[in-house]
Formats: structure tokens, C-alpha cells, sequence
């Protein structure tokens, strides 16, 4: 384990765990609400952080198969509250899959004792050593860097663009808004 003080970046940041799925999914044609609302789920798995851990079995899919299997009973029949649990499902499997690439995560957990990752080789790597979480007091990243806001302005201009025009467009016929971003 390293010291505090030569600490390796481990943890992708916030912004980039909401853009990459908010983009995805606005690519394919979701509307913005959606969007966001998908996007923002992507960040439950890092709230261990708040128990002074991370990459804990909120990083698991496992674990969190089991919540979204939970989840899809409890609305099995509301029609319109389904599609929000798999968006939701979505988002978070796209936060373990980008985790997978900066770090080990305990994504077979408690099924599998060791961490996997993807980093540093592009091949699939398992880590030798068996899973332990340790109690941490500091975040492992920042939450923020240039490059990742650059990355996400890149990644949201389409977006952004496409809100502006439609805003103007609709000022210009009176002030009626779009059903759909």
C-alpha cells in the first residue's frame, strides 16, 4: 500500500462517470431527462466513499445484479417506472465498466475473491493478491482535472449545442417549448 503522500490516481473522476453514459445515451436518441436522470445514478457506487472505503461491493455485480433484480420485481408492474430501473442499470454498469480501466474493482465479488482489472494491460488482468478494503479518510482522485472537464465539454458540446438551437427556435415562434430535447 502506498503512502498518503505518493498516492497513485485510482478513482475515474465524477464528471467523466456522468458524461460517458449521458452522451451514450443521448447518441441513441434518450430524451434529456432521461439522460440525466441515468446519468446521475452512475455516481451511487462511489457513495462508499461516505463509509471511508471505496471500491467496495457497490462495486460488484453481484451486488448490484441482486439490487436490480429487487428493484425490477418491485416494479414489475408499472410499465413506466421498468424502464427507469434498467436506465438506471445501465448507468451504473457503465461506471463499473470505466472503473475497470483506471483500477482494480471487485467486480465478481463475493464470488470471486480478487479484484479485476483491465488497466494497465488491454488485455484482461487479474490482480494476484486476494480483496481487501481498507478504511481511507481522503478521496483517491480528484474530483475534478482539466483533462477530464475538457473531455467532458468535448463530449457534451453536441448536446449543449442542440439545447441552444431548439431554445432559439422555439423564442422564435413564440415562446413554445419543444416536448423533446
Amino acid at each position: 500500500m502506498q503512502s498518503a503522500d505518493c498516492q497513485v490516481l485510482l478513482m475515474v473522476e465524477p464528471l467523466l462517470h456522468f458524461v460517458v453514459p449521458f452522451v451514450s445515451l443521448r447518441a441513441v436518441g434518450l430524451d434529456l431527462r432521461k439522460a440525466t436522470f441515468a446519468s446521475l445514478i452512475v455516481l451511487t457506487p462511489d457513495l462508499d466513499v461516505v463509509f471511508n472505503t471505496h471500491r467496495s461491493p457497490t462495486h460488484s455485480v453481484v451486488v448490484l445484479g441482486l439490487v436490480l433484480l429487487t428493484f425490477l420485481a418491485l416494479t414489475w408492474k408499472r410499465k413506466t417506472a421498468r424502464p427507469l430501473v434498467l436506465l438506471a442499470a445501465f448507468g451504473v454498469f457503465s461506471h463499473l465498466l470505466l472503473d475497470l480501466f483506471q483500477t482494480s474493482t471487485p467486480l465478481f465479488w463475493p464470488l470471486l475473491s480478487q479484484p479485476l482489472s483491465l488497466w494497465p494491460n488491454p488485455s484482461f488482468h487479474m490482480w494476484n493478491e486476494v480483496l481487501v478494503w481498507y478504511p481511507s479518510s481522503w478521496l483517491d482522485a480528484p474530483l475534478l482535472t482539466a483533462e477530464g472537464l475538457g473531455i467532458s465539454l468535448i463530449l457534451l458540446a453536441p448536446t449543449v449545442v442542440q439545447i441552444v438551437q431548439r431554445g432559439l427556435t422555439d423564442r422564435k415562434h413564440g415562446g413554445v417549448k419543444s416536448a423533446r430535447y
